[in-house]
C-alpha cells in the first residue's frame, strides 16, 4: 500500500531584510512534521513523536541555500502553516508546537500540545534558547512590527497569547479570551489593533492594542469569506487557505 507522505509538507517563514546598519542574515525557518501520513485512501495514519525538526536555511545565496542549523524540535502542520515567524531585525525566531502524538491504548491519538520555541538566530550556528508553555494549541502568530511583541492563537483555548519580547527575552503576559475557536492571528500596521481568525463561523474578532502592550477583546467581530483561516495583507484586503480573498476589510480595519 502506498503511503502519502506529511513529511515532505513544510511550513515555512521567510524574512528578506532590507539593509540596516549590521545586517542579520537572510534566513528562512521550515518546519517538518514526521508524524502525521495519509494512505491511499486519504486516511491519517499517525507516527510517535521523535523525528521533527526545524531547518534554519540561510539564503545569502539565494541559487545556493543553505542549512545553517537543524533542530531537534517537535511541530505540527495541523492547523494553518503560519506558527512561526523571524522577527524584524532577523535576531529571534519564534515556532508554535501545537499537537503531539500519544499512545491511546495500543493506538495512537492527537492532543493538543503547549510549546512555543525561542530560537536565536544570531548564533552560530543558531540555536535554541528557550521553551515556553503558553497554552494549548498554539497556533498561527504574528510579531509586531517594532518587535516588541508576539500574538498567538490558542486554538484549544479560544483565546490569544501575549508575549512580550525584550531582545531575546520572550515572556507570557496575557491571555485573550475570544469565546470561540482561533486559528491565527495577525498586527495591522500601525500596531494598534490586531485580527484573528474565527475560521468556524466565519469572521474574524478585533482586538485592541494599548500602548502599555496591552491586548483587549471588546466583543467586535468582523463576517468575512468562508472558511478564513489566515488573515494576510492586514489593512489592505485578506485571503484565506483557498485563495479567497475579501476586501471588506480595507475599508473596516484601522491602519
Amino acid at each position: 500500500m502506498r503511503s502519502h507522505k506529511a513529511n515532505l509538507f513544510v511550513c515555512a517563514s521567510l524574512l528578506l531584510l532590507a539593509a540596516p546598519p549590521v545586517a542579520a542574515k537572510p534566513y528562512m525557518i521550515v518546519g517538518n512534521d514526521e508524524k502525521l501520513n495519509w494512505d491511499e485512501n486519504g486516511k491519517p495514519v499517525l507516527s510517535p513523536s521523535g523525528r521533527d525538526s526545524v531547518l534554519i536555511v540561510d539564503l545569502e545565496d539565494p541559487e545556493n541555500p543553505k542549512i545553517a542549523a537543524n533542530l531537534p524540535l517537535k511541530n505540527s502542520v495541523v492547523g494553518p502553516p503560519v506558527n512561526l515567524a523571524i522577527n524584524p531585525s532577523g535576531t529571534l525566531a519564534l515556532v508554535a508546537d501545537s499537537v503531539d502524538v500519544v499512545k491511546d491504548g495500543d493506538a495512537l491519538k492527537q492532543v493538543p500540545d503547549t510549546k512555543l520555541y525561542v530560537i536565536d538566530l544570531e548564533a552560530s550556528p543558531p540555536k535554541l534558547l528557550k521553551t515556553l508553555e503558553i497554552g494549548k494549541q498554539p497556533s498561527g502568530l504574528d510579531i509586531s512590527h517594532d518587535g516588541t511583541m508576539a500574538l498567538v492563537a490558542l486554538r484549544a483555548e479560544n483565546a490569544v497569547g501575549v508575549l512580550s519580547i525584550n531582545g531575546k527575552n520572550v515572556e507570557l503576559t496575557q491571555k485573550v479570551p475570544v469565546d470561540e475557536l482561533v486559528s491565527h492571528v495577525e498586527f495591522t500596521p500601525n500596531g494598534k489593533t490586531a485580527i484573528a481568525s474565527k475560521f468556524v463561523n466565519h469572521k474574524v474578532a478585533l482586538l485592541s492594542i494599548e500602548s502599555n502592550k496591552k491586548v483587549s477583546y471588546n466583543k467586535q467581530d468582523l463576517p468575512v469569506g468562508l472558511w478564513l483561516r489566515i488573515p494576510i495583507e492586514v489593512g489592505h484586503r485578506f485571503r484565506g487557505e483557498a485563495g479567497q480573498r475579501s476586501d471588506l476589510m480595507s475599508a473596516s480595519v484601522p491602519r
